[in-house]
């Protein structure tokens, strides 16, 4: 087995993804401050004091149109088909599993480094704080961050099994 090859694959794609991902979040909060606001610390959540609005809402769905769907789709599909022809063998489950999980935990790790911990954290973009809490220590609370990345890194393995197993019956 090639892993290196295999890893190259996934960790490219994987911050290709990212990339889009922080664009994404931008965009997002340009078009509704409170578009991720269940992902905001419950400190931050309770001071803004109101449910996520509508439009809020309708962001929030196409966030994820965007980013799963135009985005991490096309992006694994591109990944897979690239993996298929670099490997000598060709793409099977292992090779397909280990790529996909590496993908998406680049994006985890970037989600928490880059994102979380760099920029809403350390910069702290006035884009990214919710109208009456700029400010507030919680922005600044690494430790919140890094638990909701732990409670999400189980789909690091769902996203592996699920896209290896969809390659190996497609090859």
């Amino acid at each position: 087995m090639q892993w290196s090859v295999v890893a190259g694959y996934g960790v490219a794609y994987g911050l290709a993804l990212s990339v889009a991902f922080t664009a994404a979040v931008f965009a997002g909060a340009a078009m509704s401050r409170d578009f991720l606001l269940n992902d905001y610390p419950p400190a931050i959540q309770e001071r803004y004091g109101r449910p996520k609005s509508v439009r809020g809402r309708r962001v929030a769905a196409l966030f994820g149109v965007v980013v799963w769907g135009l985005c991490g789709l096309p992006l694994m599909i591109a990944a897979m088909a690239g993996l298929d022809g670099a490997l000598d063998d060709g793409l099977t489950f292992l090779p397909a599993a280990l790529c996909a999980a590496l993908v998406f935990a680049t994006l985890s790790l970037w989600d928490l480094v880059v994102f979380d911990w760099i920029i809403f954290a350390g910069l702290r973009p006035r884009l990214l704080a919710l109208p009456g809490t700029e400010g507030m220590a919680e922005y600044r609370d690494l430790r919140f961050h890094l638990g909701a990345a732990i409670k999400g890194s189980p789909l690091i393995v769902v996203v592996g099994l699920v896209t290896g197993s969809i390659a190996a019956l497609l090859t």
